[in-house]
This record gives C-alpha cells, sequence and structure tokens, in this order.
C-alpha cells in the first residue's frame, strides 16, 4: 500500500516539474554564436564546454543508450557538435574521434530502416557545406557528398513545388542549415513572443547568428538560466508534456486518483486557447491533443475558423 502512494505522490509531482533533456544538438548551435564583442569567442562558452565534456565513447554526441535505428540523429548531432569544437579550435582530439564515428556509420545514411529526423535531408547536407567552409575535412568519398546532395535536392524540389504556407514554414523551421538559402529577414516571421523561431533553440541561435536579434538572445538567455549550459530540443514544452500525461492517465484507467491534478491542467489549458496561446495555437501537435482531452472532459469548446486555417497552413 505504501509503495502505491508513493507512485502516487512521484506522479502528482511530475505535474508540477517538467523535466526535458538536454538535446546535443540545439546545444551546439548555441555555442556556435559568437560573442558582439569578438567574432573570434562564442557568446556562451559555457555550452562549448558541455560538448567538450558530453562526448560518448564511440564518438558520438546525443543520447546515450540511443536506439539502433536512430544513427541518422547520432550522425546529425555529431557533426553538429565538431561544426561548434572547429568553429572555436578545441577539442581536436574530440573532433578526430567525432570524425571517425561519422566515417564508420555513414552507411546508415542510405538504409531505409534507419529513422530520419525531421529535416534531416536538408540539414545534413547543409552542415557539410558548413564544414567545407571551414576547411574542416570530412572522410566521406565524392560519391557520399553526391548521394546526399541528390537527397536534398529533391527534398528542396519537393517543397518548392507546392510553395504551400506549411512548406515555407517547414524550410523555415530547418534554416540553420540552409546556407545562402535562407532569407533571414522573411524568416523572421515566424518569430513568436517569446523570441525564439519556432520555440527551436537551434534555429533561434542560427538567427541570432545572422541578425543579432535581441528577442533571440533574450531567449536562448533565459533557457541557459533555467537549464544551465545544455538547452532542450525546444522550449516551451509544457503544455504539450502535461496534456500527455493526463490523456495516458485516461488511457491507463487511473486518471481518478489524479483529480485536482488534472482539472488544473484541463482549465488553464482551456483558458490559453480562448487567449489564442502560442503554445497551443502555433503548434499542430499540442492543438490535436487538447482540443479532444477538453472536448471529452465537458469544456464548452468548438475548432473556429481561425484554429482550421492553422491546420490548413501547417
Amino acid at each position: 500500500m505504501q509503495s502505491v502512494e508513493r507512485s502516487k505522490e512521484s506522479i502528482k509531482k511530475m505535474f508540477d516539474k517538467i523535466e526535458l533533456s538536454v538535446s546535443s544538438y540545439d546545444t551546439a548551435w548555441v555555442a556556435m554564436v559568437p560573442s558582439p564583442d569578438s567574432p573570434h569567442a562564442p557568446l556562451f562558452p559555457g555550452c562549448l564546454k558541455w560538448l567538450l565534456d558530453n562526448q560518448l565513447d564511440d564518438g558520438s554526441w546525443g543520447l546515450l543508450h540511443r536506439n539502433p535505428s536512430l544513427t541518422k540523429d547520432a550522425l546529425s548531432t555529431t557533426l553538429a557538435s565538431i561544426l561548434a569544437l572547429t568553429r572555436w579550435s578545441v577539442g581536436e582530439g574530440q573532433v578526430k574521434k567525432g570524425l571517425h564515428f561519422i566515417e564508420s556509420n555513414f552507411g546508415s545514411i542510405n538504409d531505409m530502416k534507419q529513422r530520419s529526423p525531421v529535416g534531416f535531408d536538408i540539414i545534413f547536407p547543409g552542415m557539410v557545406e558548413y564544414a567545407r567552409d571551414m576547411d574542416l575535412v570530412l572522410p566521406l568519398t565524392s560519391s557520399d557528398l553526391d548521394t546526399i546532395l541528390c537527397y536534398r535536392d529533391l527534398e528542396l524540389e519537393r517543397c518548392y513545388r507546392s510553395n504551400s504556407n506549411g512548406n515555407k514554414a517547414y524550410l523555415a523551421s530547418l534554416s540553420e542549415a540552409m546556407g545562402g538559402l535562407s532569407d533571414w529577414k522573411t524568416i523572421m516571421n515566424y518569430q513568436r513572443k517569446n523570441g525564439s523561431l519556432f520555440n527551436s533553440p537551434s534555429t533561434t541561435a542560427a538567427a541570432l547568428i545572422h541578425l543579432h536579434d535581441t528577442n533571440c538572445l533574450h531567449y536562448l538567455q533565459m533557457l541557459l538560466m533555467k537549464y544551465g549550459d545544455g538547452v532542450p530540443t525546444i522550449y516551451p514544452l509544457d503544455v504539450y508534456t502535461r496534456l500527455q500525461m493526463v490523456d495516458s492517465l485516461q488511457k491507463m484507467g487511473i486518471d481518478r486518483y489524479f483529480n485536482n491534478e488534472i482539472n488544473r491542467v484541463l482549465d488553464e489549458t482551456y483558458r490559453q486557447w480562448f487567449q489564442g496561446d502560442e503554445e497551443i495555437i502555433l503548434d499542430l501537435t499540442t492543438c490535436a491533443l487538447s482540443f479532444p482531452l477538453l472536448r471529452t472532459s465537458g469544456y464548452d469548446i468548438s475548432p473556429g475558423i481561425k484554429l482550421i486555417k492553422t491546420f490548413r497552413v501547417q
């Protein structure tokens, strides 16, 4: 009985404190932001130190116990970390280990069983070109380069062909790796009230590198004050994470033990819905999860024209 009560208390505490894991990829991009006082020094040296302290034994960066099907994610994260270290001329030995990991695992690029992170076919080739601009020699053959550039061209062609608002937003969200193809002034139209682009530390860091936007700077500074030297892959994510907890508890049939916590989450979500909060209205997954939870819990709610238009765009 005591064990059950401890479990219930543990779950209740999870509603109050949402823990987000550190993203090596996003931390690497934040580490690449130069100081306004000197282009030869990082603005956030703590992020650079975090990368130096968190390389895995196999030479990669990222998840410690990752699923074998997530090698593409490890390749992308490792290359971003290598770029950050190379940008500031530190960690030569770690760069070599990282390059060896990329060389040993590059075959995963063509493995259809591998899961591709969102935008991988654009992001990875873009970082390869950044490496070339830094005079960093990657252990890739000309055939390897042709393969990834072909994948990128096909993906870009698909996006440009439809020219929908959704595809424009998709490409803007990958702008850190778009190089000369990025129109940063247009991309800044996607900036949110919290100063970020798409609630993404990596995309926001890239914007700060190119435009020195004060609101981007404040967003990243806030993140580092909250999480230390390593940033999450997306922030904020509180609404979605709490709604996921509510959904899981209901599906398991144990929601009756957490009525106060669930009602508090749903009341707050209902308030944010009608205020047009960006974390709900601009995030398709959060929107799609919150609507049925509110509806089935008896809240007076309907999609509305604005929401339907948002779904259509995304």
